[in-house]
């Protein structure tokens, strides 16, 4: 029984997926959402209490934002061999490419900035909790409270995001050229951050 039940779990999720690549948040509902899973649309309700319970289920599940694992990947030790700078600079350089190579999560971000629903404000939940530990973790290793650690992340993380959504459907050379330009001004930036201190 319970073998089943994780079994369609795991086809309801799978079906939420497939709905939001191919066919877009619009067409995500339950009949939808049940239909391609070939289940009765009663189960979702009884396993995720309804489609706000099931797109938050599926941002945690279904590995739409990073975790702190993915961007730190340094040991205590290692980190030491940082200053706060260098560490921001290289964790913002690791948010970059966890983002890049999740295009689902960039299609809902780009959603988020025309509407609000249930799967944006999903991520937008994940996302803050990951930013919360993530923030936590650097502050844990470096004790420096008069850099504004939190305010760095968040302002360089906005210009991120956008950037990839922006950039999502495209690889041109000027693409390539912006990016470049975004990672040299975060170090660069940073380094002067270093300067002033």
């Amino acid at each position: 029984m319970q073998k089943s039940r994780i079994n369609t779990e795991q086809r309801i999720l799978d079906a939420v997926k497939s709905l939001l690549l191919n066919k877009g948040f619009p067409n995500v509902g339950i009949n939808a959402i049940s239909r391609e899973a070939g289940c009765d649309k009663v189960l979702i309700y009884r396993y995720f209490g309804g489609l706000d319970g099931l797109l938050e289920r599926f941002s945690i599940e279904s590995d739409l934002w990073w975790t702190v694992d993915e961007i730190i990947l340094e040991n205590m030790d290692e980190i030491t061999q940082f200053s706060l700078p260098q560490f921001l600079d290289l964790l913002l350089k690791r948010h970059i490419k966890a983002v890049q190579k999740r295009p689902l999560t960039q299609e809902i971000m780009a959603w988020e900035m025309s509407d609000t629903n249930p799967l944006t404000l999903a991520l937008n939940k994940v996302r803050t909790e990951q930013g919360m530990l993530l923030f936590k973790q650097v502050r844990l290793h470096f004790n420096q409270p008069h850099i504004d650690v939190g305010g760095i992340l968040g302002i360089f993380g906005a210009a991120i995001n956008y950037l990839v959504i922006r950039t999502r459907h495209s690889h041109s050379e000027y693409q390539k050229e912006e990016w470049w330009r975004l990672e040299q001004t975060i170090s660069s930036l940073l380094s002067c951050q270093t300067a002033n201190k």
